[in-house]
Protein backbone atom coordinates (compact mmCIF):
# COMPACT_ATOMS: atom_id res chain seq x y z
CA UNK A 1 0.00 0.00 0.00
CA UNK A 2 1.18 3.57 -0.85
CA UNK A 3 2.00 5.53 2.01
CA UNK A 4 1.05 8.58 0.62
CA UNK A 5 -2.26 7.32 -1.33
CA UNK A 6 -3.07 6.00 2.71
CA UNK A 7 -2.55 9.11 3.88
CA UNK A 8 -4.67 11.15 1.34
CA UNK A 9 -7.32 8.01 1.78
CA UNK A 10 -7.71 8.46 5.42
CA UNK A 11 -8.03 12.17 5.35
CA UNK A 12 -10.31 12.00 3.24
CA UNK A 13 -12.09 9.16 5.58
CA UNK A 14 -11.12 11.18 9.09
CA UNK A 15 -12.99 14.10 6.82
CA UNK A 16 -15.96 12.21 6.11
CA UNK A 17 -16.88 11.14 9.24
CA UNK A 18 -16.43 14.37 11.35
CA UNK A 19 -18.94 15.68 8.93
CA UNK A 20 -21.29 12.52 9.14
CA UNK A 21 -20.86 11.86 5.70
CA UNK A 22 -19.26 8.41 5.70
CA UNK A 23 -22.00 6.92 4.33
CA UNK A 24 -22.65 9.75 1.16
CA UNK A 25 -18.32 9.81 0.49
CA UNK A 26 -18.51 5.49 0.40
CA UNK A 27 -20.84 6.01 -2.74
CA UNK A 28 -18.70 8.62 -4.15
CA UNK A 29 -15.76 6.14 -3.41
CA UNK A 30 -17.84 3.65 -5.72
CA UNK A 31 -18.77 5.80 -8.37
CA UNK A 32 -14.90 7.04 -8.71
CA UNK A 33 -14.06 3.28 -8.63
CA UNK A 34 -16.01 1.90 -11.46
CA UNK A 35 -15.45 5.41 -13.57
CA UNK A 36 -11.89 4.87 -13.30
CA UNK A 37 -11.80 0.82 -13.90
CA UNK A 38 -14.20 1.44 -16.63
CA UNK A 39 -12.21 4.75 -18.27
CA UNK A 40 -8.48 4.02 -19.75
CA UNK A 41 -8.39 7.74 -21.57
CA UNK A 42 -9.73 9.13 -17.61
CA UNK A 43 -6.23 7.62 -16.11
CA UNK A 44 -4.35 8.09 -18.93
CA UNK A 45 -5.13 11.71 -18.65
CA UNK A 46 -4.63 12.03 -14.70
CA UNK A 47 -1.18 10.49 -15.47
CA UNK A 48 -0.04 12.26 -18.31
CA UNK A 49 2.32 15.48 -17.67
CA UNK A 50 1.33 16.75 -20.90
CA UNK A 51 -2.05 17.28 -19.47
CA UNK A 52 -2.18 20.43 -17.82
CA UNK A 53 -3.77 20.76 -13.69
CA UNK A 54 -5.86 23.01 -15.33
CA UNK A 55 -7.27 20.64 -18.00
CA UNK A 56 -7.04 18.03 -15.42
CA UNK A 57 -9.41 19.33 -13.04
CA UNK A 58 -11.73 20.22 -15.66
CA UNK A 59 -11.50 16.68 -17.04
CA UNK A 60 -12.72 15.79 -13.50
CA UNK A 61 -15.18 18.18 -12.67
CA UNK A 62 -17.41 17.48 -16.22
CA UNK A 63 -17.37 13.90 -14.79
CA UNK A 64 -17.57 14.27 -11.15
CA UNK A 65 -19.85 17.19 -10.63
CA UNK A 66 -23.25 16.63 -9.55
CA UNK A 67 -22.42 12.80 -9.28
CA UNK A 68 -20.47 13.33 -6.04
CA UNK A 69 -20.65 15.25 -2.84
CA UNK A 70 -19.03 18.46 -2.51
CA UNK A 71 -16.48 17.05 -0.24
CA UNK A 72 -15.68 14.46 -2.36
CA UNK A 73 -14.94 17.17 -5.23
CA UNK A 74 -13.08 19.50 -3.14
CA UNK A 75 -10.55 16.21 -2.45
CA UNK A 76 -10.68 15.43 -6.24
CA UNK A 77 -9.21 19.05 -6.69
CA UNK A 78 -6.94 19.02 -4.15
CA UNK A 79 -4.97 15.69 -5.46
CA UNK A 80 -4.93 18.00 -8.48
CA UNK A 81 -3.26 21.24 -7.12
CA UNK A 82 -0.48 18.68 -5.15
CA UNK A 83 0.03 17.09 -7.98
CA UNK A 84 -1.03 13.47 -6.72
CA UNK A 85 -3.89 12.93 -9.22
CA UNK A 86 -2.26 9.56 -10.71
CA UNK A 87 -2.42 8.68 -7.00
CA UNK A 88 -6.45 8.79 -7.04
CA UNK A 89 -7.18 4.78 -8.52
CA UNK A 90 -4.84 3.19 -5.39
CA UNK A 91 -6.33 6.43 -3.15
CA UNK A 92 -9.67 4.86 -3.85
CA UNK A 93 -8.82 1.33 -3.06
CA UNK A 94 -6.90 2.33 -0.12
CA UNK A 95 -10.28 4.03 1.09
CA UNK A 96 -12.09 1.35 0.98
CA UNK A 97 -9.56 -0.76 2.82
CA UNK A 98 -9.80 1.90 5.30
CA UNK A 99 -12.93 2.21 5.86
CA UNK A 100 -13.56 -1.49 6.35
CA UNK A 101 -10.83 -1.57 8.71
CA UNK A 102 -12.43 0.82 11.02
CA UNK A 103 -15.88 -0.42 11.05
CA UNK A 104 -14.27 -4.22 11.28
CA UNK A 105 -15.67 -5.14 8.39
CA UNK A 106 -13.71 -8.56 6.36
CA UNK A 107 -14.41 -9.39 2.51
CA UNK A 108 -15.24 -13.38 1.55
CA UNK A 109 -14.75 -14.25 -1.08
CA UNK A 110 -17.15 -17.50 -1.72
CA UNK A 111 -16.91 -19.77 -4.44
CA UNK A 112 -19.20 -22.68 -4.62
CA UNK A 113 -20.20 -25.30 -7.18
CA UNK A 114 -23.75 -24.33 -6.97
CA UNK A 115 -26.12 -21.05 -5.71
CA UNK A 116 -26.68 -21.29 -2.10
CA UNK A 117 -29.82 -20.33 -0.56
CA UNK A 118 -30.56 -17.43 1.35
CA UNK A 119 -30.77 -19.30 4.49
CA UNK A 120 -27.22 -21.46 3.68
CA UNK A 121 -25.30 -18.01 3.08
CA UNK A 122 -27.27 -16.32 6.05
CA UNK A 123 -25.17 -19.36 8.15
CA UNK A 124 -22.41 -19.31 6.05
CA UNK A 125 -22.12 -15.20 6.79
CA UNK A 126 -22.62 -16.02 11.22
CA UNK A 127 -20.12 -18.75 11.04
CA UNK A 128 -17.76 -16.75 9.68
CA UNK A 129 -18.89 -13.63 11.13
CA UNK A 130 -18.08 -15.98 15.08
CA UNK A 131 -14.59 -17.45 13.58
CA UNK A 132 -13.51 -13.93 12.31
CA UNK A 133 -15.12 -11.97 15.47
CA UNK A 134 -15.43 -9.03 12.19
CA UNK A 135 -18.79 -8.23 9.96
CA UNK A 136 -18.35 -9.91 7.12
CA UNK A 137 -19.44 -8.78 3.31
CA UNK A 138 -19.55 -11.90 0.99
CA UNK A 139 -19.18 -12.13 -2.37
CA UNK A 140 -20.31 -15.30 -4.05
CA UNK A 141 -19.99 -16.85 -7.24
CA UNK A 142 -20.64 -19.80 -8.60
CA UNK A 143 -18.27 -22.81 -9.76
CA UNK A 144 -19.49 -26.09 -11.05
CA UNK A 145 -15.43 -27.00 -11.40
CA UNK A 146 -15.41 -27.55 -7.34
CA UNK A 147 -17.87 -30.42 -8.01
CA UNK A 148 -19.84 -30.34 -4.59
CA UNK A 149 -19.17 -27.73 -1.61
CA UNK A 150 -17.23 -24.40 -1.65
CA UNK A 151 -14.00 -22.71 -1.36
CA UNK A 152 -13.91 -19.39 1.27
CA UNK A 153 -11.21 -16.80 1.38
CA UNK A 154 -11.65 -14.73 4.35
CA UNK A 155 -8.71 -12.48 4.47
CA UNK A 156 -5.27 -14.41 3.89
CA UNK A 157 -7.51 -17.93 5.11
CA UNK A 158 -8.68 -20.21 2.75
CA UNK A 159 -10.99 -22.63 4.26
CA UNK A 160 -11.69 -25.65 0.83
CA UNK A 161 -14.27 -27.95 1.80
CA UNK A 162 -15.07 -28.70 -1.95
CA UNK A 163 -15.48 -31.74 -3.02
CA UNK A 164 -12.55 -31.81 -6.04
CA UNK A 165 -10.40 -30.83 -3.15
CA UNK A 166 -11.03 -33.86 -0.73
CA UNK A 167 -10.87 -36.08 -3.91
CA UNK A 168 -7.24 -34.52 -4.60
CA UNK A 169 -6.24 -35.01 -1.78
CA UNK A 170 -7.82 -38.60 -1.42
CA UNK A 171 -5.73 -39.58 -4.33
CA UNK A 172 -2.69 -38.12 -2.95
CA UNK A 173 -2.88 -39.65 -0.23
CA UNK A 174 -3.86 -43.03 -2.00
CA UNK A 175 -0.81 -42.79 -4.26
CA UNK A 176 1.53 -42.24 -1.05
CA UNK A 177 0.04 -45.30 0.51
CA UNK A 178 1.00 -47.17 -2.94
CA UNK A 179 4.30 -46.33 -2.89
CA UNK A 180 5.33 -46.81 0.44
CA UNK A 181 3.77 -50.52 0.15
CA UNK A 182 6.17 -51.15 -2.76
CA UNK A 183 9.35 -50.31 -1.01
Amino acid sequence: MNPVARRYALALYEEAEARGLVETVDADVETLESVLDASRELAAALTSPIVSREKKEAILGRIFQGKVSDLTMRFLGLLVSKDREALLPETVSTYAALRDERLNIVEANVRAAQPLSSDEADRLRQSLEARSGKTVRMNMTVDPTLIGGLVVRLGDVVYDRSVSHQLKTLHAQLQERAAVSLN
